[in-house]
């Protein structure tokens, strides 16, 4: 038994060697956010390879602090190395295959560069940002085979000349792409007026993109002590400028941005903010407008839940991503790395988040100082210009579905799609774009059901709201002759129920002691339709009573909570349920609160009303809120997302109807003026934050009371 034990316990052990878990080898977790900005863990979509330094590369001199990697469309490798004032060409599996340094100009002079700091490749091109020397130098490359053979010196693009530039500006290109017509898009680390665009020759064209301003309140208040001279220095200067930027296939520009304002930056991420005006990455069409598509859960922003608290001191989760680089790959995939965390976000066309993998360390496949991204094929390459060296990941299989899943959907292949969304969904049960890209396929071939199911499962409210649209419109068809039956129906019992109303409420103009809950429930349709005889009879008439005022406040407490839970799922996708508590307190404390303080001031300036006069006037001003929320919840429904404007309607009826109300029961119950009433209601509201205020003030006092004689209590009991 024991060297059975013995053997089994030896077979174990050189399988989990032989055999380890790509997990077990990735120093990093790979996840992503969901709608309410939870962390949720992802599988690894790439996963460390190997990293490759300078004695990899058999280079005489090693890299110093290099700055940029990129990949042409065969596999080669260009890297700027500034220190050392040259690029480095590799082929395609990692080999040296040149090194430019050295070169004769067009004057026939010898030539070298002065820190470059960037480099892209266009066609047979490689434009080089020789930053130092305040220009963009172009080579021309000979392929064969996908390999480059040869390099030659073109040209140089000299800084660009034009008043649009502040006087004693300098040009300083640290990043460049060209588009297809030849257009040279550049960025300057000392030029905060947007992306700098030029014509093949190198003529100013423009700038664009110029980020937004946010001046703070002060600023504002300062500016208008300021001289002209000042505030138009003020205008000139933006506060941010592009660090890097990258172009696609149709020549839209994906630019970066790292000096933003934190609180800007912040506020926009847990607003949802999708204009794009505090975004630290944009999609940049020819005129310079910001086109990119931000309809994931959260803008491409980097990080999406930033910690209020560090556990240690100075701890970059507390910051803001802050974006360095933009790297694009296949089937509209893009890339942005944070250089606070060392983490990569990846995005698809739609802007939705699909993986966030990478982390700050040592390990292999963590990073310290990523300088620049790229993608090569379906490989990711990584450049940490503190270890001077770039890491090489690669595509799992999980990676390699999601991708294809995408790359179908962006050719319109929705069948071939949803396989690979299921292929997904087995691997990553929680990832929600799965879900989405499922119900699109099943939208698009019919089945409105089952695509809402898909919807409901990763909270897609307005593709939930466009299933049922269909399914509304086969519904109508099959029932057009009962649904006008329905309606004209609704109409006449409302019709005869007013009627009714009226008819009693008429019956009702006599004087009586006493009246009954039907007569002074019956007699709020009156009030609400009549206000100014309507609260005039409630007071000196007792047409009302405080049972049917009672009543009003319930069924406005039941209209609020019926609202909260009864909402169709396009409308409140995120339905939390109901805190009875809440709901009480959100009618009666605004109730308590308004007729305290009405009363209070009434009390002071000559109001004919008394408490009780103004409670009742209040109670019965409420009705049109249930009259308008119970139906306007009845039509989520019945209407969609995008004829949500009616259902919004409705309530804001509700509740400008039931203010006029409260306010002509102010004015009616005391007998004031128009003028005098308008005073007086202001007053009420300042009235009920002071109130507020008090409270609040009073609550922490006995608060602060109770822990210190507790404190007592527990001292002497500790010491008897």
């Amino acid at each position: 038994m024991k060297k059975a034990l013995r053997v089994i316990f030896l077979i174990i052990c050189i399988a989990a060697l032989l055999a380890p878990t790509a997990s077990a080898l990735v120093p990093y977790s790979t996840y992503t956010y969901d709608i309410d900005g939870n962390y949720v863990q992802s599988p690894h979509a790439y996963v460390p390879d190997r990293t490759i330094d300078s004695e990899d590369l058999g280079l005489d001199v090693a890299l110093d602090m290099p700055t940029d990697i990129l990949s042409d469309a065969n596999g080669n490798l260009f890297i700027a190395d500034p220190v050392n004032g040259r690029i480095l060409i590799l082929n395609k599996d990692y080999t040296l295959n040149a090194t430019i340094k050295r070169f004769v100009n067009s004057q026939g002079v010898p030539d070298d560069f002065s820190s470059p700091r960037g480099v892209f490749v266009k066609d047979d091109e490689l434009y080089i940002c020789d930053t130092e020397n305040n220009r963009i130098v172009v080579f021309k490359l000979k392929y064969e085979e996908g390999k480059v053979v040869a390099n030659e010196y073109d040209r140089i693009i000299a800084a660009p000349e034009s008043t649009a530039f502040p006087e004693g500006s300098i040009y300083k290109p640290i990043a460049c792409a060209v588009d297809t017509a030849g257009r040279i898009y550049v960025v300057s680390s000392t030029t905060n007026l947007g992306i700098i665009s030029m014509n093949a020759d190198g003529g100013f064209l423009g700038f664009l993109g110029a980020q937004k301003t946010a001046p703070s309140a002060w600023q504002i208040f300062w500016r208008m002590f300021q001289t002209k001279e000042q505030r138009e220095a003020l205008e000139i200067l933006v506060p941010t400028e592009y660090n890097n930027l990258s172009i696609d296939e149709t020549g839209f520009i994906y630019a970066t941005i790292s000096s933003l304002n934190a609180a800007k930056l912040k506020a926009a991420i847990q607003s949802k903010d999708v204009s794009g005006d505090y975004a630290p990455v944009k999609k940049l069409n020819a005129q310079g407008s910001d086109i990119m598509l931000r309809t994931g859960f959260w803008p491409p922003s980097g990080e999406v839940t930033v910690v209020e608290y560090p556990f240690v001191e100075g701890d970059p989760q507390t910051d803001v991503s802050k974006i360095i680089d933009v790297a694009l790959g296949e089937a509209g995939l893009w890339t942005i790395v944070d250089g606070t965390r060392q983490r990569m976000y990846t995005y698809d066309s739609q802007g939705n988040l699909l993986y966030i993998f990478g982390d700050n360390g040592p390990q292999l496949g963590n990073n310290t100082q990523i300088s620049s991204i790229c993608y090569q094929g379906d490989k990711f390459l990584v450049l940490d210009k503190s270890i001077n060296a770039f890491t090489i990941y690669k595509r799992t299989a999980y990676g390699e579905d999601l991708v294809a899943a995408i790359r179908n959907v962006e050719d319109r292949n929705y069948d071939r799609s949803a396989e690979y969304w299921h292929k997904v969904l087995l691997r990553n049960s929680n990832f929600d774009e799965a879900y989405i890209g499922i119900a699109d396929s099943l939208y698009r071939a019919g089945n409105y059901e089952e695509a809402q199911e898909y919807y409901k499962y990763a909270f897609d409210a307005e593709g939930y709201s466009k299933s049922y649209a269909k399914i509304r419109k086969g519904w109508i068809e099959d029932w057009i002759i009962l649904i006008p039956i329905v309606v004209v129906a609704v109409c006449v019992l409302l019709s005869m129920f007013f009627k009714y109303a009226a008819k009693q409420n008429l019956a009702g103009q006599v004087m009586k002691e006493k009246r009954s809950f039907k007569e002074a429930t019956l007699y709020g349709f009156h009030v609400i339709f009549h206000p100014f005889d309507g609260f005039w009879d409630l007071k000196h008439e007792k047409r009302g009573n405080f049972k049917a005022g009672f009543f009003f406040v319930a069924v406005t407490i039941l209209a609020y909570i019926y609202h909260d839970v009864g909402q169709s799922f396009w409308f409140d996708p995120h339905n939390a349920g109901i805190s009875l508590v809440g709901e009480f307190t959100g009618v009666l404390v605004p109730l308590a609160l308004w007729v305290i303080s009405n009363w209070c001031l009434t009390t002071l300036f000559e109001g004919e009303g008394s408490f009780k006069d103004i409670l009742l006037a209040t109670c019965y001003s409420i009705l049109p809120l249930p009259m308008m929320l119970i139906p306007a919840t009845i039509l989520t429904h019945i209407f969609t997302l995008e004829e949500s404007a009616i259902v919004t309607l409705l309530i804001a009826v509700g509740y400008v109807w039931a203010g006029f109300l409260l306010f002509f029961g102010v004015m009616v119950t005391h007998d004031y003026t128009f003028s005098k009433n308008i005073l007086t209601v202001l007053g009420t509201l300042a009235g009920m934050v002071i109130i507020m205020f008090l409270a609040l003030l009073f609550s922490g006092l006995l608060s602060k009371i109770v822990s210190f004689f507790v404190n007592i209590y527990t001292e002497l009991s500790l010491r008897v």
